[in-house]
């Protein structure tokens, strides 16, 4: 079969014309292309309805991987991780990541980092607290609400990237888990990769599988290791101190 880039080569040559099933192919493709640019703005106009911001804070909006300092081997390894991230994201295949460690050490930097090279090339993703999402979604139940809760679920579940932030210093409720659960369990379904941050402690290479599971469930850490989900330790000093 004729490949497209043929078909266009042969044009730019002069030296045939398309056939019919040529221009039906185009067509298709053309609609194709269409169709996936309306879904990706649509997207993006119901999540700045929804959240009133972009994917990612103005502070963070100038993290990249190439400004985060390699201060420790460890350092090095978290940004050569992050760098990987976004160079294989096209693969979709569904990776998720946890990075833990204590506040100032530089999880937010690389997330927002993550994000923004990946919306530059088209990708939607949101970083967002566990705090303001479950306040986004209770606001959904006022008879004020121009966003359903289901609508809600659904925008944060089509991102195509979404960093859940803070994690471990929500309510802990079963209502909570319940609402992650639903997230993250339909995106790894679709192998839409969630990440997330959290200062709960851990080891070197692993979390502390026990107080991580007291705080998001068994269920939940179960599908962020699917498709290859990684743990990546923040293990050394705040750069706020």
């Amino acid at each position: 079969m004729t490949t497209l880039n043929e078909i266009k080569h042969r044009a730019a040559q002069g030296s045939h014309k398309y056939s019919w099933e040529d221009l039906k192919r185009l067509r298709a493709e053309d609609e194709a292309r269409q169709d996936e640019r309306f879904r990706k703005q649509f997207h993006d106009f119901k999540a700045e309805r929804t959240f009133s911001r972009c994917g990612v804070l103005p502070i963070h909006q100038h993290c990249r991987v190439e400004n985060f300092e390699l201060l420790t081997q460890g350092h090095r390894k978290a940004a050569d991780f992050a760098r990987w991230y976004i160079d294989n994201f096209y693969l979709n295949n569904g990776t998720g990541f946890i990075f833990g460690g204590q506040p100032g050490t530089g999880k937010n930097h690389l997330a927002a980092a993550i994000c923004n090279e990946l919306m530059a090339v088209g990708y939607s993703c949101l970083v967002i607290t566990v705090n303001e999402l479950m306040q986004k979604l209770r606001a959904c139940y006022k008879a004020s609400s121009e966003v359903s809760e289901d609508q809600f679920l659904r925008t944060m579940i089509d991102f195509d990237l979404l960093v859940l932030d803070e994690v471990g210093l929500q309510r802990n409720s079963d209502a909570e888990r319940l609402v992650l659960n639903q997230i993250v369990d339909q995106r790894t379904c679709r192998f839409k990769p969630t990440g997330m941050l959290t200062n709960l402690p851990s080891g070197a290479e692993a979390p502390d599988t026990q107080t991580i599971n007291s705080v998001l469930g068994v269920r939940i850490m179960d599908r962020m290791r699917a498709n290859g989900g990684k743990w990546i330790s923040f293990q050394w000093k705040s750069y706020r101190k």
